[in-house]
């Protein structure tokens, strides 16, 4: 049975005019008569009473009707599908996020893609860089935004997409919360509270890294795995910290996010990938979100740090 036959049989089903479907559907008649020969010998029974005058579907022929365009309709929708997935534009992303990427960056790039893209469903999950790694390289996770560097992940496909300044967090009680910048050399003998090494290995050897070229050798007096319980536990009085200054611009806890006078690296999230997970839907999604990075490099949004 034939996908051609079963849509000539709903034309004519609705015409009631074999002549008049045969111009509709540009087909000679000889043609379209042979073709519903053919489906009713496929089907097993007469599908229409047909004479001089008129043409009427018979009682097996309505019955056909109604399933055949059930059918036809399930088929279409297939192919549109299928066209759709072929090109990204269809299925489910699981999208994994640190903490300060979730504020705006990720929002914003799914609000973008998902406009594009209505049919593409999304499972976000806020998740640590180490176990985004993890997932990646494990097929359990499609997309990671994660806190740069990472170290040596060959089977990871990583390309920056955001950078930001570094800020020193204090609370507003203490002695330089009034000062618009700070050098790092100012902080030492000042207790620190800091990213557990364990949740982002890259992230904070690049901190400690930073403080030991200005001369500063860290006194630790807490570690956390989020960078909202590092701003709460200097809310506390537990240590200072320094932070992606996007970390801090959401709180509202009472510190103060104060400039870094020295020329150090900038904080970086990155858009990861595992290489042998390249789909449609995740290159899709890949490229809309570094389309939207570039623009972002382009007209960087002014930066306000307190």
């Amino acid at each position: 049975m034939e996908l051609r036959q079963i849509r000539s049989f709903l034309s004519i089903a609705e015409t009631l005019h074999f002549g008049r479907t045969a111009e509709l559907i540009h087909l000679s008649q000889p043609a379209l008569s042979l073709q519903i020969r053919a489906l009713e010998e496929e089907v097993g029974v007469k599908l229409f009473e047909r004479d001089r005058r008129k043409t009427t579907l018979t009682a097996a022929g309505t019955a056909f009707r109604d399933e055949a365009a059930a059918a036809v309709l399930n088929i279409e929708r297939a192919v549109r599908n299928a066209r759709l997935a072929a090109d990204g534009k269809l299925g489910l992303l699981r999208v994994g996020f640190i903490s300060t990427a979730g504020n705006e960056i990720v929002p914003d790039i799914v609000r973008r893609f998902r406009k594009a893209n209505p049919q593409v469903e999304f499972s976000l999950r806020n998740i640590l860089t180490i176990d985004q790694i993890q997932m990646l390289d494990t097929g359990l996770l499609d997309i990671g935004f994660l806190r740069l560097p990472i170290g040596e992940h060959p089977e990871l496909e990583v390309v920056g997409i955001h950078r930001e300044p570094f800020v020193v967090v204090v609370p507003r009680s203490h002695k330089l919360a009034r000062s618009k910048r700070v050098r790092l050399r100012e902080l030492s003998g000042q207790d620190f509270v800091m990213y557990e090494r364990a949740y982002a290995p890259g992230f904070h050897d690049l901190l400690f890294g930073i403080l030991r070229n200005e001369g500063v050798v860290p006194r630790i007096s807490q570690t956390a795995g989020q960078m909202p319980t590092l701003i709460s536990l200097v809310d506390a009085g537990i240590g200072i910290s320094i932070l992606p200054a996007s970390a801090v611009r959401h709180s509202v806890a009472s510190v103060v996010a104060l400039r870094i006078a020295d020329a150090i690296p900038m904080s970086e999230i990155g858009i990861a990938i595992n290489r042998g997970n390249c789909t449609p839907i995740i290159d899709n999604f890949r490229s809309s979100a570094l389309g939207k990075s570039e623009q972002s490099r382009k007209h960087p949004p002014a930066k306000r740090v307190s």
